[in-house]
């Protein structure tokens, strides 16, 4: 196989002969055998960066009802298991995501000044 060729396989997977174990003595040896990522950049980033800066992905809930990006509510199952709701309406028809995700699959117009409060 030529090594020109870029791919997520690591050596033993390209060639059709992996299934050892691997051995988990250094987690950090343990996923460069394993993983090969082909970003550099991103991983000089995360490992000189602290946890604490690293970008964050926003996760939010569109309801359907309301048609905006709602504070998350918990509201239970017939089985009284805690289950996520619209935190203004209580809707079961939510969907949950990272927000630019979100803005960009339902088209949402951000209106800045807009505050939404949570029903309690």
């Amino acid at each position: 196989m030529n090594d020109n060729n870029q791919s997520f396989l690591h050596e033993a997977q390209k060639f059709g002969k992996a299934g050892g174990k691997v051995e988990i003595s250094n987690l950090d040896s343990a996923i460069s055998e394993v993983c090969e990522v082909l970003n550099k950049e991103a991983v000089a980033f995360y490992e000189k960066e602290p946890e604490e800066n690293w970008p964050k992905s926003p996760l939010k809930i569109y309801c359907h009802d309301c048609r905006n990006l709602v504070p998350a509510g918990i509201g239970k199952t017939l089985r009284g298991r805690p289950r996520a709701v619209c935190g203004m309406c209580n809707s079961k028809k939510i969907s949950s995501g990272r927000e630019d995700a979100l803005i960009k699959f339902y088209h949402i117009k951000i209106q800045p000044e807009k505050e939404i409060k949570q029903k309690v």
